[in-house]
């Protein structure tokens, strides 16, 4: 088994500072800022909410050649990607690849906080994009 460990869930928002303050209200949770170095690839900001151990990210792009920017290009606010917590990205990538399932990298990226991040395309995965990241247990 790959994981079972939901990391948290990314959701994609064109308007980043609206969608921040009304999450804020309904969860009563205070965001922090994630800003484009915070992420594996450059063209992201975000809104990371801390909620009882679980991370609910809001992401946004001005850049439409990024991934969200093409997403929301395409879909509009929304459901983006689900993060799966693994202890070593690549070894997780290898899992993957010996059951059919093609990881986007050859090799884990950087993410937030310097963590090694993966991920599986959504056409793998029934229209939902999978992060994993390495988690230290």
């Amino acid at each position: 088994m790959l994981s079972n460990v939901v990391h948290g869930i990314n959701i994609a928002v064109a308007d980043l500072d609206h969608w921040t303050r009304k999450y804020e209200l309904v969860l009563g949770v205070k965001s922090a800022p994630v800003a484009e170095e915070g992420f594996a690839f450059p063209g992201l900001t975000g809104s990371a909410f801390d909620i009882g151990g679980f991370k609910l990210n809001l992401i946004s792009s001005d850049d439409p050649t990024t991934s969200v920017g093409r997403f929301l290009s395409r879909s509009g606010d929304g459901f983006f990607l689900l993060s799966l917590a693994v202890p070593d990205a690549d070894e997780a990538s290898d899992q993957l690849r010996k059951i059919g399932v093609a990881p986007l990298l050859d090799q884990a990226a950087r993410g937030e906080h310097h963590q090694a991040v993966n991920f599986v395309h959504p056409k793998e995965m029934a229209g939902v994009q999978i992060e994993l990241i390495e988690v230290p247990e």
